[in-house]
């Protein structure tokens, strides 16, 4: 096997020591093989990020096309797929991101059909245009995808709503062709019409994705061979609509806003439990901000109208809307009715997370009254609640907070432990509530017991943030929490713990953070 051959078969395999090798014996790093594939787009299309690092090292092109079959510029490969570190490998050691393959395809167009949020994300951070002159733009890809994050960005970034593609098309055109469409069931339908010779069949999975959306992935063909045959589509449709229409200036009528964020309660219901609940979804959340935006005589009765709805789920949009405190007079009253009457839970904890915005010590009572629940989601909005409503500096009741602190539940014990952690009141109860929760063996909830001591000055504390601070497992959250609670508390004991965390601390980029901890325990 000549070198060029085994360069390129060694960085599509991601063998960085053989890679090294063969450049160290002087191999040309930008030798295709017989096919014309390089090395470096090999590398980059499997996502070898310290492959692709190493050839750029060794004076490999990052703008330079392969062109074996089906190959063009490293930097589309990786975006394509979605290899976001190494994206920012090629992006660091020169990749123009405007660049264009064949067809006018761009990396970030790659990037935005695929659905894939970080590789967008990095493309416009280095300077991606999101209206480059192309047959489709960016921005259209990303709304027929349903990928809501993406689209969000290109907005974010100047990508203009109002462009049209090759077809005379705005984004909004082809988010609409889908919004309500039962995807799973269409995506069947054209599989089936593409491979309908015998022995084939149809094989769907649904994966969630971090925008709240669901990817909905249809493969086609024999029984293992499956192929080149797949298609997929995120269920964003009706949230991007949403977005788009605010942007353009379109009042979009109330009743297409209910249905949108209603429409997965309809589509295939017998899957429901196992996935997001529809007041989780994107469309959900966009129509509450649109109608909560229109600050208006007419949009408050339609949000009346439909928390007095029949239809319990309508009750809960309705309610989303009225949490803006701008509703408090004609909206805390029903509000406080709705806690006494309601009984569907994901209701109920609509209605008392609505109460904690308007943060009216008048709906303490209702609040009270359902700390215990027997729905942990209803429990866990009152923890998070009565610190919102209850006096700061002399809290009428703490009983309650103190018993949820208790919860066999770990999300109600974490949102409890961290209102009664954030109370400006203090005294033994509170403290000694807190200290017991040290133990527990969620670490989220070790981290909010802690800080609640530490801002105390309570010296209990120390044992709860040495815990964690020799954790070498933390997430960034509870890191911050545990570097914030040693920096209140000060104590020199400490500071051994601190700086031995200084490399999960710069991990998660919280050196600020770490910094103000090590000097707060340098004494």
């Amino acid at each position: 096997m000549s070198g060029d051959e085994a360069l390129v078969d060694a960085a599509r395999a991601g063998k960085l020591d053989r890679v090294s090798e063969l450049l160290a014996e002087g191999v040309p790093p930008d030798l295709p093989d017989s096919e014309g594939t390089t090395a470096l787009y090999a590398a980059a299309v499997a996502g070898h990020g310290e492959a692709v690092r190493a050839l750029l090292e060794a004076g490999a092109d990052p703008n330079r096309a392969s062109l074996g079959d089906s190959d063009g510029l490293p930097l589309c490969g990786a975006a394509c797929w979605g290899h976001d570190q190494t994206v920012a490998a090629l992006l660091e050691g020169g990749a123009e991101p405007d660049r264009t393959e064949s067809f006018d395809w761009t990396p970030l167009k790659w990037a935005a059909t695929g659905g894939h949020t970080a590789v967008v994300s990095l493309l416009l951070r280095h300077g991606a245009d999101p209206n480059v002159a192309t047959r489709t733009p960016p921005l259209h890809l990303a709304a027929e995808r349903g990928a809501v994050d993406v689209v969000r960005l290109l907005l974010g970034h100047g990508a203009d709503p109002a462009a049209t593609d090759a077809e005379g098309r705005t984004a909004l055109d082809l988010a609409l062709r889908w919004t309500g469409v039962d995807i799973e069931a269409e995506l069947r339908r054209r599989q089936r019409e593409t491979f309908d010779e015998p022995g084939h069949e149809v094989v769907v999975t649904r994966t969630e994705q971090d925008d709240e959306t669901e990817l909905i992935s249809v493969a086609a063909g024999r029984r293992g061979e499956f192929d080149g045959a797949e298609c997929e589509l995120q269920t964003g449709h009706g949230a991007i609509a949403t977005i788009l229409e605010q942007r353009m200036g379109i009042r979009t009528p109330v009743d297409e806003l209910v249905r949108r964020a209603m429409e997965f309660r309809y589509l295939r219901p017998t899957a429901a439990e196992s996935r997001r609940h529809p007041t989780e979804r994107p469309g959900w959340a966009e129509t509450v901000r649109v109608l909560r935006e229109r600050d208006d005589a007419e949009a408050l009765d339609q949000a009346l109208a439909l928390a007095n709805d029949p239809d319990p789920l309508h009750r809960t949009l309705g309610v989303g809307v009225l949490a803006d405190p701008a509703h408090r007079s004609r909206a805390l009253p029903l509000l406080r009715r709705m806690a006494r009457e309601e009984a569907d839970p994901v209701l109920l904890r609509a209605v008392v997370l609505a109460l904690s915005d308007h943060g009216d010590v008048v709906a303490l009572p209702e609040l009270l009254g359902h700390a215990r629940h027997p729905d942990h989601r209803v429990r866990d909005a009152v923890g998070y609640a009565l610190t919102r409503v209850l006096p700061p500096e002399d809290p009428m009741e703490t009983a309650e907070l103190i018993r949820l602190t208790e919860d066999d539940h770990e999300y109600v014990r974490d949102w409890a432990t961290m209102s009664l952690g954030l109370l400006e009141a203090d005294g033994p109860e509170i403290r000694d509530a807190l200290a017991r929760r040290l133990a527990d063996p969620s670490l989220v909830v070790l981290a909010e017991a802690a800080r609640g001591l530490a801002e105390r000055g309570d010296p209990r504390a120390k044992a709860g943030i040495r815990r964690l601070l020799t954790d070498p497992n933390l997430d960034n959250y509870t890191l911050d929490v545990a570097l914030e609670s040693a920096a209140r508390l000060g104590d020199r004991e400490l500071h051994a713990d601190v700086l031995r965390c200084r490399p999960l601390a710069e991990s998660h980029k919280l050196h600020g953070v770490w910094r103000e901890a090590f000097l707060a325990t340098s004494g």
